[in-house]
């Protein structure tokens, strides 16, 4: 890390790169009850740290929603209300850096899966391969229930959503776990968690609001399964 900046800095000095290059907004995904007001959430980025007082366009379909102004700690809101069900394409911009993201509405008490991507998706935590069935999976599972992905290991959100889209997975949002704090959020929002997969520690970190737990690894309480197969028909 230390490397990464010295040489940046050093590019910056002698104008290759610019100042701006590094600069960066980043929007989050997020799932809310349709008809509420929500704050749609971005971040803005500087060269190295989060930056404050940088102008944030928030973009809902494609359409203008308005600007605000990111804070000291880099965030930025706009209020929104999304009025109908359903998957709500986001696009933030701040200077000459955008990101893009979705909102998905459901209506209060939804049951929702949440689906670990690093732990459930993928075999193994650097993303060496697609497990055998899940987007498939995943599909079906769509047609059923609202699904959001999560997000556990290190790789950045872009990564994850690259990844994602180059085995044919829906997309969907994805949310950071942060060691179970997203469960709670989702259920104080308004909706249930009706199942968690994923690796033992995550689908134990749901325990708390009773939803139906696999995983591919032994668990003490939930089921430990051998195949996307097995998921798919106890969600029917």
């Amino acid at each position: 890390m230390k490397r990464f900046l010295s040489c940046a800095v050093l590019s910056i000095a002698l104008g290759i790169l610019p100042l701006d290059a590094l600069a960066d907004v980043v929007f989050h995904d997020d799932v809310v009850i349709s008809g509420r007001e929500i704050a749609l959430k971005a971040e803005t980025k500087g060269t190295f740290l989060l930056s404050g007082g940088e102008i944030v366009e928030f973009f809902v379909d494609g359409k203008p929603v308005g600007k605000s102004l990111s804070g000291g700690d880099g965030v930025a809101f706009k209020r929104f209300v999304p009025s109908k069900e359903g998957l709500y394409k986001i696009r933030v911009r701040s200077g000459k850096a955008s990101d893009s993201g979705v909102l998905l509405a459901l209506k209060k008490k939804s049951r929702v899966v949440c689906i670990e991507v690093e732990g459930g998706l993928s075999e193994g935590m650097f993303f060496e391969k697609v497990h055998p069935g899940s987007a498939k999976a995943v599909r079906a599972i769509c047609k059923r229930y609202p699904v959001v992905f999560l997000q556990t290991g290190l790789a950045g959100v872009r990564a994850l959503k690259s990844w994602l889209k180059k085995n044919d997975f829906p997309e969907l949002p994805v949310l950071a776990w942060k060691g179970g704090e997203v469960f709670r959020e989702i259920h104080q929002g308004g909706l249930v968690i009706k199942a968690v997969i994923g690796r033992p520690d995550v689908v134990n970190s749901a325990r708390p609001y009773k939803a139906l737990a696999f995983s591919f690894h032994p668990l003490e309480n939930g089921e430990s399964v051998d195949d996307w197969e097995e998921i798919e028909k106890r969600l029917k």
